[in-house]
């Protein structure tokens, strides 16, 4: 039944543009301990919130990013994605790991390579994809890591710059969009009900 209350939101969602960019605050990013909140999520119902920014791997490797985000509601469906920037045509420069993490460190979600995000070689590409249903309203922590074998270690040798996609897309509860829809369709009966008189 949640599935025909989210194909119907698609209609009706408002788009929340992002008042600034997300920055790379090296190096007190390199923690959720020490990670800042960055992406404030409004609590306004039906809302997509798309926030973008440039952030780069320190060289040397062993560089993580992390930065909070505020406002989820339990139900909410984060979508988080990386786009490798070196290496063009093929841009596979750095080979990214993009995490959530819930505010006490537990690891919610976890995505690796996204092939999609290849421009030219599909299906290769070293950028990530992470999608999750936020289980509990709170704050939650965005990582960014390179490839290593044991996932937000910090070992590994990745340099480079990268962009970060967040997207929140807010599935209404059956009442409110029950509302919203009775609202639409009395606001076309009355109009069609002064078309008749004209």
């Amino acid at each position: 039944m949640r599935n025909l209350f989210s194909s119907t939101l698609l209609l009706v969602v408002i788009a929340w543009p992002a008042a600034a960019l997300i920055s790379d605050e090296e190096p007190t990013n390199n923690s959720i301990a020490n990670a800042s909140i960055q992406i404030s999520i409004p609590p306004d119902e039906n809302v997509m919130s798309v926030e973008a920014g440039l952030l780069t791997f320190t060289l040397g490797g062993g560089d993580l990013d992390y930065l909070g985000i505020s406002g989820l509601l339990a139900g909410d469906v984060v979508n988080l994605s990386t786009t490798p920037l070196g290496d063009p045509p093929v841009f596979e420069i750095p080979d990214t790991i993009v995490g959530l993490f819930s505010d006490n460190g537990n690891v919610e979600c976890v995505g690796d390579d996204a092939f999609n995000n290849d421009l030219d070689q599909f299906p290769t590409g070293f950028g990530s994809l992470c999608r999750f249903e936020i289980p509990t309203d709170g704050d939650y922590f965005i990582g960014v890591t390179g490839f290593s074998a044991v996932p937000f270690d910090g070992a590994h040798f990745e340099e480079g710059k990268y962009s970060l996609t967040v997207n929140v897309t807010r599935i209404p509860e059956p009442g409110a969009l029950l509302q919203l829809v009775s609202g639409a369709l009395g606001l076309a009966a009355l109009h069609a009900r002064r078309r008749r008189k004209s």
